[in-house]
């Protein structure tokens, strides 16, 4: 069994280069299509296996072109696939990617059989890979909430540290259907680490001040909250203290992934026991290098990382 399991998100991406990102009523002719897996979670695993930590995806995907990509991208990276249920006739997960020449992009999800799994699966069929592993990753984006709660519990009782990233902002989780404001609260206050993407922070806390988000969020439960603020660095928080890492500087060919290859690098420094300065420069030098090509898992291994690292201390070490 792996050390980090995960259950969420896991797609197939389609990417469209474009000169820019329009709006309603315009078009523009794409430079060029690139096809890779993707997805949240699938992408967080990723970045913990190419760093050297064994990891296996949880969930169900179709019997399509599309997963059969999935299971081969798992494959290449040594990602453990025993824990997924490939279900005839259905659809996996997809996304529609357009990137500008600025690396900005916006994402259209089509979730698929992959937000079908249930909490009956998550008990009958994913159980043991969850209380094997050392950490479990989920998230909020495109599953709905009950299976993930019931993993959470699942985790929790066999003492295997709770990682999650708000991908989303509390609204669009409700309006999308995917479960309550109650519910969604209800498992922020059980988790060991928490990062919220930005309009997520920002609602849930009111608060455009990075530090003030960070204490408001840690006040609503979790142990640890990393929060990824850009060219600004990151901030991670727990109850004994805060500490502001900055970011690396290299050239963006594209953002996509960057928050996952955050979360991954993020999951590995945390199992190797790091004090938090040296977990937020290890995760933002993940997150750097993956905007440096295209593709949510453009992400590097433990020699690039350190080795971008080892380039910039100073900057690395600032604040």
């Amino acid at each position: 069994m792996a050390d980090v399991i995960g259950l969420g998100s896991c797609t197939v991406d389609f990417f469209a280069i474009v000169p820019k990102l329009i709006g309603a009523e315009e078009k523009v002719n794409a430079t060029r299509l690139e096809v890779h897996a993707g997805g949240v979670t699938a992408n967080n695993l990723t970045q913990v296996a190419r760093l050297g930590a064994s990891a296996g995806w949880i969930g169900l995907i179709g019997d399509d072109e599309n997963g059969h990509t999935i299971l081969k991208a798992f494959e290449d990276d040594s990602i453990e696939t025993s824990g997924i249920e490939v279900r005839k006739g259905e659809l996996s997960s997809l996304t529609w990617i357009p990137v500008d020449a600025e690396g900005e992009r916006c994402i259209y999800m089509f979730p698929n059989v992959t937000a079908q799994v249930t909490p009956e699966d998550i008990c009958k069929r994913f159980a043991r890979h969850i209380q094997s592993a050392r950490h479990f990753h989920t998230e909020a984006s495109q599953l709905p909430l009950a299976p993930v709660l019931e993993a959470l519990v699942i985790a929790r009782n066999a003492k295997v540290r709770t990682i999650f990233d708000l991908d989303v902002a509390p609204s669009y989780f409700v309006q999308s259907g995917l479960g309550t404001e109650a519910g969604l609260m209800e498992t922020l206050r059980s988790l060991d680490v928490l990062k919220p993407c930005k309009a997520a922070a920002r609602e849930l806390t009111g608060e455009n001040d990075f530090e003030r988000v960070a204490k408001k969020m840690l006040a609503l439960g979790p142990r640890l909250v990393a929060i990824t603020m850009g060219k600004d660095g990151c901030l991670i928080a727990d109850h004994s203290g805060m500490v502001h890492v900055p970011c690396y500087t290299v050239n963006v060919v594209d953002t996509t992934g960057a928050g996952d290859a955050f979360m991954g690098g993020l999951s590995y420094a945390l199992l190797q026991g790091w004090e938090p300065r040296r977990v937020g420069e290890f995760a933002n030098a993940c997150a750097a290098l993956c905007c440096t090509r295209v593709g949510a898992r453009a992400m590097a291994d433990r020699k690039q990382v350190e080795a971008l690292i080892q380039s910039a201390p100073a900057r690395a070490a600032a604040n």
